[in-house]
């Protein structure tokens, strides 16, 4: 135990992620920090451990699971009946409301502000640098290397209970029709592919057979067909943001998608709509990640950018932002990204409006005023400036293929 305590200790340092380990029925033997296992509720690891034994991982195939209001939880089995919980973690910030509302169901009540004050310090984390640091965990651990395929991802948050009843009436017809519910491994290989941003392993995932059917919401095909829709743009969206993308930018691409889908009139373009939005996600996720050659404070440049595209925003609350002088972040921007700040503004504008152009009936007026453009006229001449043709020319060529 004292050695599995140092590697802890030694993880934890790198990376200030709370660590646990705890026996088979959940009791707290240690922690990183120290005060986590004193205001946790007994309960809760009992339940992640359940949840682990339900989804039959063991020690060369760890879990991850995403719960209510947007944590990770990871469990990483040691060896027999000897556990490490990885988390709580997030890829975004909470509010201390959040905070408050999701310690109230696992943390004592006397330690709801120390918990709020220590989740509060620690750090941000997409799911693939959790997915990246858990398998390191497990290997110093273990001693067996373990790859970011071995390790599971769960969203718990997205099982909604149902009573008792309906369940077992809804069971019986489903076995009378021999027609079971796609596997919960094809939702979580989907989703999983995106948060990554692997467009290659997404391509293999949808193109495999989810083993079952996806269950009756409407008698009526069409709606049947939105209604299976908008919950896969829920899910992809939701996984886009573990994966890194900002909540405002799959938000308003989920948005969008719906209200396309929701003029048309065919199933089969549901469908062909359906695929490209998961691929657009995930390319937007790849999009998003952290290049190895742009620093910390340029990706936080980068960021802001994104999610303020739409606003009037200039070097002097960029550089507050960043907490760097406006010279200095200038001259790093340039560097690391190969163009000037306002250049990247305005190639990131000329993709966004591509993207409306191409998914959207928005008017160009509208997208003009959306990404703050002074006006029509002055947004067509930029578009053009970049892409060599008019947003009219653009939608149109588009739109017949």
């Amino acid at each position: 135990m004292e050695g599995m305590a140092q590697i802890c200790q030694r993880f934890f340092t790198a990376l200030p992620i709370p660590l646990a380990i705890v026996n088979g029925e959940g009791k707290y033997l240690e922690s990183w920090p120290e005060a986590f296992r004193g205001i946790v509720r007994p309960e809760f690891a009992a339940l992640v451990l359940e949840d682990f034994r339900l989804q039959k991982r063991d020690v060369r195939h760890p879990l991850i699971n995403y719960v209510d209001k947007g944590f990770f939880v990871g469990v990483i089995q040691i060896e027999a009946e000897l556990y490490l919980i990885v988390g709580l973690a997030s890829p975004f910030r909470h509010s201390q409301k959040e905070l408050l509302e999701f310690g109230g169901a696992a943390i004592l009540p006397e330690a709801l502000q120390s918990f709020v004050a220590m989740l509060q310090n620690t750090p941000i984390v997409t799911l693939p640098q959790l997915t990246a640091y858990m398998c390191l965990l497990a290997c110093a651990l273990t001693g067996a290397p373990i790859e970011e395929d071995d390790i599971l991802f769960s969203d718990s948050a997205s099982r909604v209970p149902y009573s008792a009843e309906k369940l077992s009436g809804a069971r019986f017809r489903q076995r009378e029709a021999a027609d079971p519910h796609a596997a919960t491994n094809y939702e979580n290989g989907v989703c999983g592919a995106i948060s990554l941003g692997r467009s290659d392993l997404l391509i293999q995932r949808l193109a495999a057979s989810p083993g079952g059917s996806i269950g009756m919401m409407s008698p009526d095909e069409l709606r049947q067909r939105r209604y299976t829709f908008i919950s896969f743009a829920t899910l992809v969206s939701r996984a886009a943001i573990r994966g890194g993308l900002p909540e405002e930018t799959a938000f308003l691409l989920s948005d969008l998608y719906c209200q396309r889908m929701d003029s048309l009139t065919s199933a089969s373009a549901m469908d062909q709509l359906s695929l490209g939005m998961a691929m657009d996600f995930c390319e937007k996720v790849e999009k998003s990640r952290l290049p190895q050659q742009v620093s910390p404070v340029v990706q936080k440049a980068l960021s802001y950018i994104t999610v303020h595209l739409h606003e009037s925003f200039g070097m002097e609350e960029l550089s507050r932002h960043c907490h760097l002088c406006r010279r200095s972040l200038t001259i790093r921007f340039q560097k690391e990204v190969g163009m000037t700040v306002n250049e990247y503004v305005q190639k990131e504008k000329i993709e966004e409006a591509k993207f409306l152009l191409r998914h959207t009936e928005t008017t160009l007026p509208e997208i003009a005023a959306y990404l703050n453009y002074s006006s029509q006229s002055y947004f067509t001449q930029q578009f053009k400036k970049h892409t060599g043709e008019t947003p009219e020319r653009y939608r149109a060529r588009r739109q017949s293929r």
